[in-house]
């Protein structure tokens, strides 16, 4: 469910959303291939009354909807003719004829039914305006927010031209401004259920069966930018015609979609990003914002008629003969990962044939240069704005983190290699960087623990334009368990060129200005990355 941030009025307000994606890539010191700071692996099943099994996951919030009325200290209504931003053609009310909870399951209703009400997104005062339909939509903005976790919402949606329900998330307070540099996760959204498709490919006949989960992120609206991916069921069932369960789990660098335990995407922080106003000036979030361990998301339910996506595809328009249509729901659950609760990783579930999303890069900041003198910070306690960290990891050997905390130092990096194969690398995310203005006087500079390494394992530290041209250097690895200083000239470590195979870095086209690569096993720590001009 798109959503906008209003900057007139500080309030949240709707926009349309859609779906979509493409494989991913990205440029390395050797060849490209995945970056994940998590691991951990699944297969159709119908949904379960009943919590996930996992003993890495830890239920710490759910509703059942038990008992008969909806539960006023987890979900608040909110109230509003407005449209959601999307030109949706319902009100939102907090009337039983419009979501109750009955049977055990929570019910909400579109209902056809000309209603008045404010035309604010808050629901407040202003003017008033009439719409052709009701419905409702809940939130637990207030009453409960996460960061990090899993999230599983067990649901029957409902079907015809102009239903749009949606399982989403946006977050409470966010440091990084309004929608979308604040972000934006949809968990599930579906479209004119049981209408004729208008898939690629789709034939006359075909119905329309598709689910979406999506980003919305970037810039404040209007430069706000999404990505995601659609799923459809086996055997060609509908989700209109039985409860599923739609399920998002979201750790430090990463987001995954499921349906019914299938999982069947993944985005990564390396296709995300926000940049937002201090000061008047427009500026870069942390590399991993806005889904970071700084923002907190709340839960929404609801189901809207009609607007800018669900109007406008399949037989187009709202079929007024299809309504009342309901959006039911068996229970809502979250869990933190028992094991790493503050980044929520070791508890994914992963599955091979899960879509990777590409997602988007950052534009360049108008008026701003990349990386200049007198000092640029590539990691202190974070990764530098417009820098994401990637691997090249053939046999899943290497992992790292950007959060390890070492007594004294805070949060440090750390990089892991388990077996030959595999580096880790700063990508530059706007594309090849000039650094023409280091090269005279410019010095790589970082301190590094080397905390245990296979004998003979050598240590390589590079700067990179794309494999094979890149320029690298040996660190010392002994002695062990030592925090040290390393700095070497940027125009020496230029022409020591590629030790691995011909070539060298270019310095007006640097793709990735930190490489690691241990030549085996090897844990390092490093801290203090930089470029500096050298003293005199």
């Amino acid at each position: 469910m798109k959503y906008q941030l209003s900057v007139a009025i500080g309030l949240l307000v709707a926009l349309s959303a859609c779906g979509g994606s493409s494989d991913s890539g990205s440029s390395s010191s050797t060849p490209v291939a995945s970056s994940s700071s998590s691991s951990s692996s699944s297969d159709s099943s119908s949904s379960s009354s009943e919590p996930v099994a996992s003993s890495e996951w830890q239920l710490i919030w759910e509703d059942n909807f038990d008992g008969d009325t909806i539960d006023s200290g987890k979900w608040q209504f909110e109230t509003s003719c407005w449209g959601g931003g999307n030109n949706e053609q319902q009100c939102y009310t907090d009337r039983a004829e419009n979501a109750y909870v009955a049977d055990g399951m929570l019910t909400i209703v579109a209902k056809r039914e000309d209603f008045t009400g404010s035309n604010s997104p808050s629901g407040e005062g202003g003017e008033q305006t009439t719409l052709p339909y009701t419905s409702a939509r809940l939130r637990t903005r207030g009453l409960a927010e996460w960061t990090f976790g899993r999230f599983e919402i067990s649901a029957k949606l409902p079907a015809g031209q102009g239903t749009w329900p949606a399982i989403w998330m946006l977050p409470t307070n966010s440091p990084y401004g309004t929608w979308a540099s604040s972000g934006e996760i949809d968990i599930m959204e579906a479209v004119n259920l049981k209408t004729q498709s208008d898939a690629p490919g789709a034939a006359e006949g075909d119905l329309e069966t598709r689910v979406h989960g999506t980003l919305h992120y970037g810039g404040n609206w209007p430069n706000n930018v999404h990505s995601g991916a659609f799923y459809q069921l086996p055997d060609g069932a509908n989700p209109a015609d039985d409860f599923h369960e739609y399920a998002l789990e979201w750790d430090a660098g990463e987001i995954r979609w499921y349906v019914d335990d299938v999982h069947y995407a993944t985005h990564r922080d390396t296709g995300w990003y926000s940049q937002y106003e201090v000061g008047g000036e427009l500026i870069d979030a942390p590399a991993d914002a806005p889904f970071d361990r700084h923002s907190a998301f709340h839960m929404l339910l609801n189901l809207a008629v009609g607007g800018n996506w669900a109007g406008n595809v399949n037989e187009k328009g709202v079929d007024e003969s299809v309504f009342p249509q309901t959006m039911q729901v068996d229970y809502v659950r979250v869990y933190e990962c028992s094991g790493e609760p503050s980044t929520g990783q070791g508890c994914a579930t992963l599955s091979d044939d899960a879509e990777i999303i590409e997602g988007n890069t950052p534009p360049l900041l108008q008026g701003s240069e990349f990386a200049m003198p007198p000092l640029f910070t590539m990691f202190g306690d974070s990764l530098a704005a417009g820098l994401a960290v990637n691997s090249y990891n053939p046999t899943g050997q290497v992992t790292w983190s950007d959060d390890t905390v070492d007594e004294g130092r805070g949060f440090v990096f750390n990089y892991n290699k388990a077996a030959v194969d595999g580096n880790v690398y700063f990508e530059v995310t706007a594309g090849a960087a000039d650094l023409s203005s280091w090269q005279a006087s410019g010095v790589l500079a970082f301190d590094y623990k080397v905390n245990s390494a296979a004998s003979g394992s050598e240590l390589l530290v590079k700067i990179d334009s794309g494999w094979p041209n890149a320029s690298d250097t040996t660190v010392p690895v002994e002695p062990l368990g030592e925090w040290r200083s390393f700095s070497i000239g940027l125009e020496a470590l230029r022409a020591k060129g590629n030790s691995l195979a011909g070539g060298a870095a270019n310095i007006a086209l640097i793709t990735n200005v930190f490489v690691i690569e241990a030549s085996g096993a090897m844990d390092v720590s490093f801290d203090n990355i930089r470029l500096e001009v050298a003293e005199d």
